[in-house]
């Protein structure tokens, strides 16, 4: 016999058609960050305090107390007849509607696309209540609690440290280097007084962000380089150093140390010089003229079980990826993973694209969200929290991990951006277009040697010699150090993959975005990438997805934004979530993001938000009150059986003493 709460009846009719209110409206959230210019820490706050509000209503509908959910908000008074609030109600779901709505306007309502947003609002609101949010606002107690709350917990963290009232303006903050034009194609005379802090990028005044949304600047600014100072979910005054830079304090949370800078031994690819030339390297693995076929599947993929210090015990330098060994069978099924095999090309192409969160998308944080919401679509989905004790209602598991992922998010913001503020350290672009200004690095006897220049790499950096078919277009190209590389043509539309001269490497993005506009060090998708993982494994209780497998179907040439592409259709393919995470780290270097410096330490960093946000959860969780429980189920373990028969005889006849 398992133990059933209350809501266990009614599993059945949620199925894959009907979605509880707090996925209804997560995903609505989810909608409006895609409207919205491409902010990751800005929208893994809203997610957190979202997510917070729609658990404390649901737990005061499940008759406990909602306040507990955030002690930093001052809840309005709870009406007297709450208890009638329950899941399935008319009024459960006005309460809910009517909290989102609120919330998503008061966060998204000054979005480049905020019509488009407004539009999707109304219309779910109108299908799932039947009227409007002022119609549902003067004859519904319930709808005006929602309201209420979404009031207060906006209030709540206005002065949180993000400056929200100044449309998170960087307190303190200048940048070490004049901007890079990125509209000037192959100067080498650009200026980068230090190489390792980040440069802005210019671009000729419309900049095309990764959201797709066009802003009319010429240099867009840091996004979020005081970040480390917003109020956090998990994290502990502990977990921080402070660090003063130009005038301005820094708290840094979970401090990996400093970067490897230009100049300074180490023989790792944490070396600055190796570390960007190994991206420009990896680049090259996304030409489909190659021919290279790789198995992409969970047979081949994934099952990487170490997170080294020095990251060349990680890659697969030469053929790209991680070295892990990838899993013999389906631990759900039993049965072998079945092989699929995909040019390189496509597959890491597709890869850079899927988890660089481009155009119409939510961002890594929100990328997360419909990871999970789309595992929970699973017919095999287990609805126990942490795969334990009593079947959850969906709208009743979901409310719990949609405030631990939010909680995990936002942490994995400001941990992340803490050490991009405090670091400040240079991009791929701003790095491999400086040293290719230098020279070469390899050979002391050639006369474009200099000690800052790039390493020779076959394939990837080479001196143009006598008879190099460059030389019949550029005949002063003789010497010259050409790099291998893709080629997005600003007059076409149509890229390539060229030897080229000069010093314009680009990474593989749109020419309208090039890069985040912040610092590189660590990497947030490596940060925000493992914290869900683990946060997602926990919640579920298995590091598997539903089935023992997580697909997403690539169309080919149906899929990639910046060139027509892939040639070929096939499935991306994940057994556990860590490996979905690792993958995304990977991406960013095939996309030229990130070194493997930035991704090793953020992969760290995320691992250990993740344990502070599990940990402070389930201590809030603990301090609501329990769940509704089996009383013969001594042993906890979820079920009524042998062992807790043998539990109860063992300490039969024992004296119960009071107090």
């Amino acid at each position: 016999m398992v133990c059933l709460n209350v809501f266990s009846a009614d599993i059945s009719t949620w199925g894959q058609s009907i979605e509880p209110p707090v996925q209804q409206w997560n995903k609505m959230l989810l909608e409006a960050i895609r409207n919205d210019l491409a902010r990751p820490n800005v929208h893994a706050r809203n997610l957190f305090h979202f997510s917070t509000g729609q658990y404390a209503l649901h737990m005061l509908a499940e008759g406990h107390n909602g306040t507990l959910a955030d002690g930093n908000v001052s809840w309005p008074a709870v009406p007297e007849d709450v208890s009638s609030w329950v899941p399935g109600t008319d009024e459960y779901r006005d309460m809910m509607a009517s909290y989102a709505f609120r919330f998503i306007s008061l966060r998204y309502e000054n979005s480049p696309g905020w019509v488009e947003t407004l539009e999707d609002l109304e219309a779910n609101f109108n299908s799932t209540t039947g009227t409007t949010p002022n119609v549902i606002l003067n004859n519904s107690t319930a709808a005006t609690y929602g309201f209420d709350v979404a009031n207060a917990i906006n209030s709540a963290y206005m002065n949180d440290g993000s400056n929200q009232a100044s449309n998170y303006e960087n307190g303190c903050y200048q940048p070490a280097n004049n901007p890079l034009d990125v509209t000037a194609e192959g100067l080498c005379d650009f200026s980068l007084e230090n190489p390792d802090r980040w440069q802005p990028l210019s671009f000729g005044g419309s900049f095309v962000d990764q959201a797709g949304n066009e802003t009319f600047e010429d240099v867009v600014p840091f996004s979020g380089a005081n970040w480390g100072n917003v109020t956090p979910f998990a994290l502990q005054s502990g977990d921080a150093s402070f660090f003063n830079r130009d005038g301005c304090e820094y708290p840094v949370y979970f401090d990996p140390g400093p970067p490897v800078l230009l100049g300074e031994e180490d023989e790792s690819l944490n070396n600055w010089q190796q570390g960007f030339a190994f991206v420009a390297k990896w680049q090259t693995q996304l030409n489909i003229e190659d021919s290279v076929v790789v198995d992409i599947s969970p047979k081949s993929v994934g099952n990487l079980n170490a997170d080294p210090e020095v990251p060349d015990f990680l890659y697969n330098e030469h053929e790209g990826g991680d070295i892990g060994p990838g899993h013999a069978f389906n631990p759900i099924t039993g049965e072998p993973y079945e092989p699929e095999l995909v040019l390189r090309g496509n597959f890491t192409r597709v890869l850079a694209e899927f988890w660089a969160d481009g155009p119409d998308s939510e961002t890594p944080p929100g990328h997360w969200f419909s990871i999970l919401n789309e595992a929970a679509s699973h017919p095999e989905f287990d609805w126990r929290w942490n795969g334990q004790g009593e079947v959850l209602e969906p709208g009743a598991w979901l409310a719990r991990a949609y405030r631990l992922l939010g909680g995990a998010m936002h942490d994995a913001a400001i941990a992340a951006w803490s050490i991009k503020g405090y670091y400040d350290f240079v991009r791929p672009i701003s790095a491999i277009r400086f040293m290719l200004a230098q020279g070469q690095c390899s050979d002391p006897t050639k006369e474009n040697f200099s000690p800052e220049g790039v390493p020779l790499i076959d394939n990837v950096f080479e001196i143009v010699e006598t008879g190099d078919p460059i030389l019949d277009s550029q005949p002063q190209a003789l010497g010259m150090v050409k790099v291998h590389q893709w080629v997005p043509n600003l007059e076409t539309g149509v890229p390539s993959f060229e030897w080229r001269t000069g010093c314009s490497w680009w990474p593989y993005q749109r020419p309208t975005f090039v890069t985040p506009p912040f610092a590189g060090y660590v990497s947030g998708h490596s940060t925000f990438s493992r914290a869900a993982a683990e946060v997602l494994t926990y919640a579920t209780g298995s590091m598997y997805f539903p089935g023992g497998l997580g697909k997403y179907d690539i169309g080919a040439n149906d899929f990639l934004a910046f060139e027509s592409g892939p040639t070929e259709s096939f499935t991306l393919q994940w057994a556990t979530y860590k490996d979905a995470a690792d993958q995304c780290a990977l991406s960013r270097i095939w996309g030229g993001i990130h070194p493997p410096m930035d991704d090793i330490r953020g992969r760290v960093v995320g691992s250990l938000v993740a344990e502070r946000a599990i940990a402070a959860f389930e201590e809030g969780a603990n301090e609501e009150g329990p769940t509704v429980t089996c009383p013969a189920d001594i042993d906890s373990n979820g079920q009524v059986g042998t062992g807790d028969l043998l539990l109860l005889l063992s300490e039969f006849g024992d004296i119960c003493e009071e107090g």
